[in-house]
């Protein structure tokens, strides 16, 4: 059976939780007290109801507590209902509570009163966009100490048609591969094609395979979300592709010494 999730607010931040879930084949239960905010969801969901959630009889008509999980995304202009949501939650008995802090005074009271789990979508963007822009070649990164973390990166061009055995990557680089995000063998057939040339076109010719490569490499990076992880990769057979994205773990330091690799 399906997982059962509730998320409660659909501001910016709640809507795309529940879409992105149903992307994902979980069975959404969106609330809201807007209707016209309802209204706009509602074909895009499982189920959407208008709920006042500080309400604990409601929230039991509701069914709430049979749920799996309940995402409490309620805006950060209404904290109190956030609080009371969370600790009504708590007291039906609902199994999971992740709830959306405001900042650290929130995420505190958030925890006293019964969330299992504290997201902070605005530190943990800002965080993001400092990393991307400190580490432009990082797809994605989140730190496990303060010097260990783990990052997505696209594969360097030198690793390309070679394994893990081959490029001893654990020895020279002292970070560990834990996985591979591998586009589709079409999507890579696909994307990877040269345009034919034509006789006669001379300079022409090397601009249009340019442009042609460019566009591929851009067509491979939107199809992102279509990757397959590998995460048990082969020492000794699995061979890095032009397309992959790397998921390593090791010291910042050495990480970034992966990342100048040409």
């Amino acid at each position: 059976m399906d997982k059962q999730i509730a998320v409660i607010g659909l501001g910016v931040f709640g809507s795309e939780v529940a879409l992105s879930l149903m992307k994902r084949n979980f069975t959404v239960l969106a609330i809201d007290e807007d209707q016209e905010v309802i209204e706009n969801i509602k074909e895009q969901v499982t189920q959407a109801m208008i709920l006042d959630t500080t309400q604990e009889q409601a929230l039991l008509e509701a069914g709430i507590q049979d749920m799996d999980t309940v995402v409490v995304a309620i805006g950060t202009g209404h904290l109190e209902n956030s609080i009371l949501t969370t600790a009504l939650l708590r007291q039906i008995g609902v199994k999971y509570i992740i709830a959306r802090a405001a900042n650290k005074l929130h995420e505190r009271i958030l925890r006293q009163v019964g969330a299992h789990e504290i997201v902070n979508p605005e530190r943990e963007m800002g965080v993001k966009i400092a990393n991307k822009i400190a580490r432009p070649g990082f797809l994605e990164m989140f730190s496990l100490t303060d010097n260990v973390c783990v990052v997505e990166l696209p594969v360097p061009d030198s690793f390309v048609g070679h394994t893990l055995e081959e490029l001893n990557v654990r020895k020279r680089f002292n970070i560990n591969v834990l996985g591979v995000q591998r586009l589709r063998r079409e999507d890579v057939v696909a994307a990877t094609v040269a345009p034919k040339d034509d006789a006669g076109k001379g300079a022409k010719k090397d601009v249009v395979k340019e442009a042609a490569s460019a566009e591929a490499e851009s067509e491979l990076e939107d199809k992102r979300d279509e990757r397959r992880m590998i995460m048990n990769i082969s020492p000794a057979n699995d061979r890095f592709q032009k397309s992959d994205i790397l998921l390593v773990m090791g010291y910042q330091d050495d990480v970034n010494r992966l990342l100048a690799q040409k």
